[in-house]
């Protein structure tokens, strides 16, 4: 079966019940929605993003990305 999910490392843990993948699949589609539409959720998300964008594109010599971390 194919999926456009990125399931995390324990998904298919044998300890892992099918409760634990029901709430993840859940909360993994309603943060799908979320991104979808312009919700607060999303517009943190994507401000997130960015700000990791710049740590990784700043250059080490004249940025000290430990201070933002």
């Amino acid at each position: 079966m194919t999926t456009d999910y990125q399931f995390p490392t324990w998904f298919w843990d044998p300890e892992t019940t099918d409760e634990d993948r029901h709430i993840w699949m859940t909360q993994d589609r309603c943060r799908r929605q979320a991104m979808r539409q312009d919700t607060p959720y999303a517009r943190a998300v994507r401000k997130q993003i960015e700000r990791e964008q710049r740590r990784q594109e700043a250059r080490s010599d004249t940025v000290n990305v430990a201070d933002y971390c």
